[in-house]
């Protein structure tokens, strides 16, 4: 071979190790990410690592005629890469990334790469590019390493920070000496200015790996030393009395200082030994029963046994214990509680609660009394028949309370009960109850607590009373209450309505009457009175009949309130066949074009009136009267001048509006 193809192939050959050397890298971040992947930045270095790897490889394909265009993205991977270290360093040290700066670097990189490939096509410039960028990279992961402050991890941070700034200034001297050299023809023609980048790249690139993964075991046992320490503080300074012990011997490992108190052992006296040695197990045979549960759950909450002082006595106490590791080997973890004063109680409760069942036999009501959580713990035999259960029903007993009311009714219940434990004074509750038929029936509750000699609360007490009849019964009174409200106003009605128009009676007229005449006074403002009569109304009854001459006056009513419509107004009925109108602070040429417009009204009606003198159909003759209240001395001078208008408008030939002169 020629010496230039032998260059080729040991660049072709050096490239390969270096990506084979990667994806070593690639598997050894890969391993590390699946153990530790809670650590942030892990991501970003293994898809660096890839990408790298990757670009590396597609370099070995420039002389493969249909793989050349692959090769040719290999360099922007290897940046890329680059790049994503950069990335998982920011987020590995919990610092904000700014995501346009290594966008920025990646697009201005690939622009001047492929510019001088497809453009200037310049091998020297390309790997000046190159250079730079890696060295740009580098310098801005060292300043990241330096910058934290973190006194534990400096050594392995130092490590790094050196590894890269090392990569940083050999890349920034490539660079410099790539610019200082004549531009090359092809790659081989560049020598060692080519070949030791990548020399150079995989003596570093294993020490980065290295110090990568050294940084985060570091960082891994300092946590898992401060985890130790937490753990440990914790241990000691709980007031509960906790012990670790090994699981296949019961060996004591450790006591906190509550275990101590409880149990009168002294911690250097009792670690070092044996649990079956210090009696701390009344009965040995309920460590075996406690070693069982933990077998085969891992883990045991809230169990009690009879335990044993130093001193030979005995208490009462709740244990729970849940099986850990400790240099590989499995532990138990304890924590005892002496429950001897609440078993006491409870004894004297359950004494007390015998007593309770005489009062719950002979109440009526259901009295129930649950614990905290609502579940039942005695009930009066009062329920069953309450809530249509059989008299030999007996599983009351741990069932829930509010299970017992509707769905609807549920989250009112639970407020009240949150109400009661602020310490809300308790009114009784109304709720919908349910029957075990499902039928639903209403019921009434008084709730309240059952207190510990400390005033604590460890029960609650419910009186629940079936108020179906009583409900009935109001909503009978509530029914007979709005029938007599309807009566009391439509006996109301009645007494200020005429009866066959629907419009105000004459009394109703006269109270009207005296309370505008009383405020238009105040004010000293109008008050226009319009009166009006049917024409020939008496030989209409006497053709057509009474009950025609009733549709009439209805229909001529029903008008009168169309046309006068605003609500200060009023229309009445004032006698036989007349209607008077009262328009309140309505002058006189006013109340003229709505007295005509009443006229023209009822002419329109066309209601036919043979009879009639002056006309076919039903007219009016109308009065106007316009008056100042404040000038009168009673209601009945206004009446006057409007009876007087009236009468004027018939004499003057009827079916006309005629206006009172003052």
């Amino acid at each position: 071979m020629k010496g230039g193809d032998t260059i080729v192939i040991n660049i072709r050959a050096l490239i390969l190790v270096l990506s084979l050397t990667l994806a070593t890298q690639v598997i050894a971040l890969f391993v590390q990410y699946r153990v530790n992947k809670e650590y942030k930045g892990m991501g970003h270095w293994l898809t660096g690592s890839i990408l790298m790897s990757l670009g590396f490889a597609f370099m070995t394909l420039i002389k493969a005629k249909h793989l050349y265009l692959i090769a040719r993205i290999g360099n922007p991977l290897l940046i890329l890469g680059y790049i994503f270290f950069y990335v998982g360093i920011k987020e590995y040290l919990g610092k904000k990334l700014n995501k346009w700066i290594p966008v920025s670097i990646f697009i201005v990189f690939n622009f001047f790469y492929y510019y001088n490939m497809y453009v200037n096509n310049s091998i020297s410039t390309r790997s000046f590019f190159i250079s730079v960028t890696i060295a740009i990279v580098s310098f801005m992961i060292v300043y990241e390493l330096l910058l934290e402050k973190d006194i534990l991890t400096s050594g392995t941070r130092s490590f790094n920070a050196l590894v890269f700034f090392v990569y940083g200034c050999h890349y920034m001297v490539s660079a410099f000496l790539t610019f200082m050299s004549p531009p090359a023809d092809s790659y081989s023609s560049q020598g060692l200015l080519f070949i030791t980048p990548f020399v150079i790249s995989i003596l570093i690139s294993n020490l980065w790996t290295f110090g990568l993964i050294s940084m985060v075991n570091q960082r891994l046992n300092i946590d898992n030393q401060l985890e130790k320490e937490k753990f440990q503080s914790i241990f000691n300074t709980n007031l509960s009395a906790q012990f670790i012990t090994k699981l296949s011997d019961g060996y004591i490992v450790d006591i906190n200082e509550g275990f101590s108190l409880l149990s009168g052992y002294p911690k250097g006296e009792i670690t070092g030994t044996f649990i079956q040695e210090t009696k701390i197990w009344h009965d040995l045979e309920d460590r075996q029963i406690l070693i069982k549960e933990l077998n085969n759950k891992g883990i045991c909450e809230n169990m009690e046994f009879v335990f044993q002082r130093k001193d030979k006595s005995q208490f009462a106490g709740m244990i729970s214990s849940r099986i850990i590791k400790i240099n590989s080997e499995d532990h138990v973890i304890s924590v005892i509680r002496d429950i001897t004063e609440r078993k006491q109680f409870e004894e004297a409760l359950i004494e007390s609660e015998e007593k309770y069942r005489s009062i719950l036999n002979a109440s009526p009501d259901d009295i129930t009394i649950t614990d905290l959580e609502g579940r039942i713990l005695i009930i009066s035999p009062a329920a069953k028949e309450m809530f249509g259960y059989e008299l030999d029903f007996d599983n009351f007993i741990g069932m829930k309370l509010l299970d017992f009311i509707i769905p609807e009714d549920v989250e009112r219940a639970k407020f009240n009960i949150v109400k009661m434990y602020e310490g809300s004074k308790q009114r009784p509750n109304e709720y919908r109850g349910v029957r075990q038929d499902k039928s639903i029936f209403d019921i009434e509750v008084n709730s309240g607590f059952v207190y510990n000699a400390n005033a604590i609360p460890i029960r609650m007490v419910f009186i629940i009373r079936d108020i179906t009849e009583r409900k009935l019964i109001d909503l009978k009174i509530q029914e007979l209450v709005k029938q007599l409200e309807i009566e009391r106003n439509t006996a109301n009605l009645n007494s200020i309505t005429d009866s066959l128009t629907g419009l105000a009676n004459r009394r109703h007229l006269d109270e009207i009457l005296k309370t505008e005449f009383f405020r238009l006074t105040c004010s000293k403002s109008k008050l226009s009175l319009i009166m009006l009569d049917i024409d020939y109304f008496k030989k209409f009854n006497d053709n057509y009949g009474h009950l025609e001459g009733d549709k009439c006056l209805k229909i001529i009513a029903t008008t009168l309130k169309t046309v006068i419509g605003r609500a200060p107004d009023i229309v009445a009925r004032y006698g036989g066949e007349e209607f008077i109108a009262v328009l309140p602070d309505t002058d006189e040429n006013g109340a003229k074009i709505l007295g005509e417009r009443i006229r023209k009204s009822v002419e329109e009606l066309a209601i036919p009136h043979i009879a009639s003198d002056i006309s076919e159909c039903v007219t009016v003759s109308v009065g106007i009267a316009t008056v100042y209240p404040a000038e009168l001395t009673s209601t009945e001078q206004a009446l006057k001048l409007v009876d007087e208008a009236l009468y004027s408008a018939k004499q003057e030939g009827r079916n006309r509006c005629v206006i009172a002169i003052i």
